[in-house]
This record gives structure tokens, C-alpha cells and sequence, in this order.
């Protein structure tokens, strides 16, 4: 079986973006997650760190801001070149580094601004590190798809109680008013999650406790 990174990425003309199965990675109708989020992560200004392009929905929207830096984890090879083509690289005060999470986040400085969302992987480990790179009044958050939420705390289990021990946490909920009925998905059970026609979202919001 190909790993995620020797699969062959497609973007499609109507907003998604597919493995090589035809399986969705992404698609448009998270443009109001995306956008809700940068709100809060670019609120302080300063330099906002985004791990996972995609399709650059949540990077675009953060380039709207008045920030001081911008800077793009992305590993995937078709992800990269859709980075170059778009002139990511042209940016002043963007730095996009090539490469996976795990392998750089010991040498990042200090962000105002944190969001990951990565795709079909436990990132447990970030969020674990992630005091480490952000600054006090720092803001972090990330795409929520707990897959179970009987608890009503909205997150997912893997990282639930580390979250709560290191952060302040608040969400700010938001109705998705179209989901795909017939969404194709692989690896988890994000597909069952999302094949409805609407969806409550919780947005996680969250600052290092003192």
C-alpha cells in the first residue's frame, strides 16, 4: 500500500482535493472553518505558524491580516509544487519549509499564532510540543474531528487531557451549513462524521495557562 506521501495528489476544478483513489483531503466547504480560525490564531498579530497548506484556504486567509510573519509546514510533494506555483515563495515574510512536522518543530522559534491540520495522522505530538513554540499570550488551535463526543468537551480523546492540563480552552461553535452526502473518505471515520447535511462545529481556541 502507498504511504500518503507516494500517493498522487489531485486538484479538482470544483474545490477538492483527492488522493489517488479519489478519496477527499480537503475540500471547499471548510473555507468558514478556515476562515473562523484564522481569526482568532492571527488576532495578536506577531508570526503565525500553519502546518498543513492543502489547499491554502486558512494561508490565504491569514495573509489578509497585519501580521509580521508567515510561515508553512507542508511534506507533500504535489502540495509543494501547487506552493510554488502560486508564488508562496515570492512572499516576503513568508517562509515555507518543505518537509513533515515531526522532523523540524524542535528548531522553531516562538509563534503568536498556531494551526495545524494534517491529514489522516495522530498529530498528539505536536500539540504535546507545541507549549514549546508558543508564546505566552499565544493562540493555538487546529481542525476538530473528534470522532466521538459523548463527553460533550468536543475534542478528541488522543489529546483531550493533555489539552486541558497545559491550556485554557474555549470553542466557539459555528453551524456548517452544507456537508457533502456522498463524501468519500479513507484511513478514519471522518467520512461518516461529515456525510450529513449540516454539522455544529466547534472551533478550539486555546492559551497556555500561567
Amino acid at each position: 500500500m502507498k504511504s500518503y506521501f507516494e500517493q498522487k495528489l489531485t486538484y479538482t476544478d470544483d474545490g477538492r482535493l483527492l488522493d489517488d483513489k479519489g478519496h477527499a483531503i480537503m475540500m471547499d466547504w471548510e473555507t468558514p472553518i478556515m476562515k473562523l480560525q484564522s481569526e482568532h490564531i492571527c488576532r495578536n498579530g506577531g508570526d503565525v505558524l500553519n502546518v498543513g497548506f492543502g489547499m491554502g484556504i486558512i494561508d490565504n486567509f491569514i495573509e489578509g491580516y497585519n501580521i509580521d510573519s508567515h510561515t508553512i509546514i507542508e511534506p507533500h510533494p504535489d502540495v509543494i509544487k501547487k506552493i510554488m506555483v502560486e508564488g508562496w515563495l515570492k512572499k516576503s515574510h513568508v517562509k515555507v519549509i518543505f518537509g513533515a512536522w515531526g522532523d523540524v518543530m524542535q528548531y522553531l522559534p516562538k509563534y503568536d499564532g498556531i494551526y495545524i491540520d494534517t491529514w489522516n495522522e495522530m498529530f498528539t505530538g505536536f500539540i504535546e510540543y507545541s507549549p514549546n513554540i508558543l508564546k505566552p499570550d499565544g493562540i493555538l488551535s487546529f481542525f476538530n474531528n473528534p470522532s466521538d463526543d459523548d463527553k460533550g468537551d468536543h475534542l478528541p480523546d488522543e489529546y483531550r487531557d493533555f489539552i486541558y492540563a497545559r491550556f485554557n480552552v474555549s470553542f466557539e461553535e459555528m453551524e456548517i451549513p452544507f456537508i457533502e452526502p456522498n463524501i468519500k473518505q479513507s484511513g478514519t471515520d471522518t467520512g461518516a462524521y461529515w456525510a450529513q447535511k449540516h454539522k455544529t462545529y466547534f472551533a478550539p481556541i486555546l492559551t497556555l495557562k500561567k
